[in-house]
């Protein structure tokens, strides 16, 4: 099936010269040496856009936040481009400087929230949803992680990398890992209950909360709002490496602080790139919203919060400006999703 990916619309090029001389440092020695086992095909296209001073997307200063944060240990051992793939893959995302300017651009934007601050720690996810969800007992499962598959940023987390952050934060340690929705640390809607390594990948159980965000969490579940998975972390000193033959940063082991369920639009690093089946996806999904919003009796906040993410989906999808010249009055929600449906039923592009 065709895949098409949902990203955040704006871009932005205001990082500062040393960034993207740090890329173009990087491009002139590969131009001289070759990338020899170094990097993945994101990295090097990354010190291209970074070298020729292009427009990065709120999704990839995400991802040089995350990269440029964790291999900051790789420093400790790699001085110069000849000694291994570290400060060149480095310097390739931009290095030092742009790991400064990731960091304040987010800020500015409030993709960083507090907690991420204070705990310095990163978020990974996965597009699964909920293995099994009991309603009547306010329960559900699945995976906050899965083990062998790199990611994006070129990370593959070993099994056996849960089993101390398990054994002494988990459920039946200090119980220091909390449930969280987007990773807000103010949106506490579940008590994990289990967490453990099986062959697939991190598992776990929850009780929903009875409290007004809990219910609400509930109602959103049962509605399908919910679909992704995500958790929060930091690498030990020396827990990682990089695997030539995969080319691939391997993580052993992790300390985890959270796990999150995430929205369709993911609030963290790498759950703002879906990849749908088809468009029809994603207007099935633009439907459910809909309805929630429209018919739900969640709190207030809520559903507000709600409202913005149908309007936000919309920005992304709706076709080029010319095509909406006639619908520049105000639109309600329900009229956007049947106009964005027979925009793309005109195109050939679905078929019901």
């Amino acid at each position: 099936m065709e895949l098409i990916s949902i990203k955040n619309a704006d871009s932005y090029s205001d990082y500062p010269e040393a960034v993207r001389n740090n890329a173009k440092r990087v491009l002139k020695y590969v131009e001289e040496n070759g990338w020899g086992p170094c990097g993945t095909d994101v990295g090097k296209q990354r010190a291209n856009q970074l070298a020729n001073g292009e427009a990065v997307s709120v999704d990839t200063i995400k991802r040089m936040y995350s990269y440029l944060s964790r291999h900051a240990v790789d420093l400790e051992s790699s001085s110069s481009y000849e000694d291994g793939c570290g400060l060149l893959m480095y310097d390739a995302w931009g290095g030092k400087a742009a790991l400064t300017w990731s960091r304040s651009k987010l800020t500015e934007l409030g993709e960083i929230k507090e907690q991420s601050r204070d705990m310095n720690f990163l978020t990974k996810g996965i597009n699964q949803g909920f293995q099994d969800a009991d309603m009547k007992q306010g329960i559900v499962s699945g995976y906050f992680a899965m083990f062998g598959n790199k990611d994006l940023d070129g990370d593959v987390i070993e099994k056996g990398a849960f089993t101390k952050t398990i054994m002494e934060r988990g459920p039946q340690g200090k119980k220091l890992i909390k449930y969280l929705l987007d990773h807000d640390s103010r949106k506490s809607v579940a008590l994990i209950t289990n967490l453990e390594e099986d062959m697939k990948g991190l598992r776990y159980e929850a009780k929903i909360g009875t409290h007004a965000l809990g219910v609400d969490f509930m109602k959103m579940v049962e509605s399908g709002l919910i679909n992704q998975h995500s958790f929060g972390f930091s690498v030990p000193k020396d827990k990682q490496y990089f695997d030539q033959t995969r080319k691939a940063n391997v993580i052993k082991e992790v300390i985890m602080f959270e796990g999150s369920a995430v929205q369709f639009l993911g609030a963290n690093p790498e759950t703002t790139f879906i990849d749908l089946k088809s468009e029809s996806d994603a207007f099935e999904y633009l439907d459910r919203l809909e309805k929630f919003v429209r018919t739900s009796d969640a709190t207030d906040e809520t559903l507000v919060k709600l409202e913005e993410r149908l309007k936000s989906l919309y920005e992304i999808l709706k076709p080029a400006p010319a095509t909406l010249e006639e619908k520049k009055a105000e639109i309600d929600h329900k009229l956007i999703i049947e106009s964005l449906k027979s925009t793309f039923r005109n195109h050939g592009r679905i078929t019901n």
